[in-house]
């Protein structure tokens, strides 16, 4: 008749020693509560803390990977982030042909996961593996992280067996040998918390030719066209009139050319369009969000981009 079981573990390895507290609530949300204490063993240990790891072999917006009937093969879709500062990020995942390490510099990170959003049958018509019922998993620090940074690794697999995305937070500056070093953190295991990223959310990602479609047109040099749906928070609001939102678009390498906005009545939201252009070989970071006047409608979205 116990509501929660109480589990211990202890760590031994080269690197680190050290011992786990972990207090697992099942429900409909499960949470685990963990507390460590890790001992390193050398200097300058790189430690991932709290770490979570899920597959991505092929999605709306990376179609490296042909699978027949199924058009989306994933356990999650994109790590959201909620910032030291509050802000909220949405990184699309994706299967790249070389392992890609994405960092996300931070403070007092407040949370991060690996999300499944797309909750749709149709997107994988997989009815075995039910992957549009796959839980989402948000990590919470239970109290200040300091200075640091959340990594995603994304490593390149050929099938739907790899765990192959990896996420976790590392310290800017690594735990002193043979001390303790103590942290806690909270995991949630969901299928949709509206609590998280409570503005509009981006829940699709396209990639295109930067032309209109159907057209023949010349396309320009080195340019990449992307699309992503805005739904949720006060999206509804906006579809009969989006001309009162604004993309803001931006590009740390390259140019954006153009942005476009329209309703997309299928989701009660907004897609928002631009073109970016970069040289040849060169990688970006995209970011984007929406605004009305003064005021941040959506999380931001952030995607890095190499031309080919």
């Amino acid at each position: 008749g116990a509501s929660r079981a109480t589990i211990y573990a202890l760590l031994d390895g080269e690197a680190a020693t050290g011992a786990f507290h972990l207090e697992l609530t099942p429900g409909h949300e499960s949470v685990l509560d963990v507390r460590a204490t890790l001992f390193p063993r050398r200097e300058n240990v790189k430690f991932g803390l709290a770490p979570l790891t899920s597959m991505y072999l092929t999605g709306e917006n990376d179609h490296r990977i042909q699978d027949g009937f199924r058009a989306e093969l994933h356990d999650s879709d994109g790590l959201l982030i909620q910032s030291g500062a509050g802000e909220w990020l949405w990184r699309p995942l994706s299967n790249p042909t070389s392992a890609r390490t994405t960092s996300f510099v931070d403070k007092d990170n407040k949370g991060f996961g690996l999300m499944q959003r797309d909750r749709a049958f149709e997107s994988y018509q997989d009815l075995d593996l039910a992957y549009e019922a796959r839980p989402s998993y948000f990590v919470e620090p239970q109290e200040p992280w300091g200075d640091g940074r959340i990594e995603l690794i994304e490593l390149s697999t050929e099938d739907e067996t790899n765990d192959n995305i990896v996420a976790s937070w590392t310290p800017a500056v690594s735990p002193e040998p043979r001390k303790a070093f103590t942290y806690a953190y909270r995991i949630t295991a969901c299928l949709d918390l509206a609590r998280l990223s409570p503005n509009g959310r981006a829940i699709n990602t396209f990639r295109a030719p930067p032309r209109a479609l159907g057209s023949s047109e010349a396309v320009t040099v080195n340019a990449r066209r992307f699309l992503v749906d805005f739904a949720g928070g006060d999206m509804a609001y906006y579809v009969p009139d989006p001309s009162q939102v604004e993309v803001v678009a931006t590009a740390t390498n390259g140019q954006i050319l153009r942005t476009s906005l329209i309703a997309n009545s299928h989701i009660d939201g907004l897609r928002a369009m631009f073109d970016v252009s970069v040289k040849s070989g060169q990688t970006t970071d995209l970011r984007l969000f929406l605004r009305a006047g003064t005021r941040t409608l959506t999380e931001t979205w952030t995607y890095p981009w190499t031309s080919p």
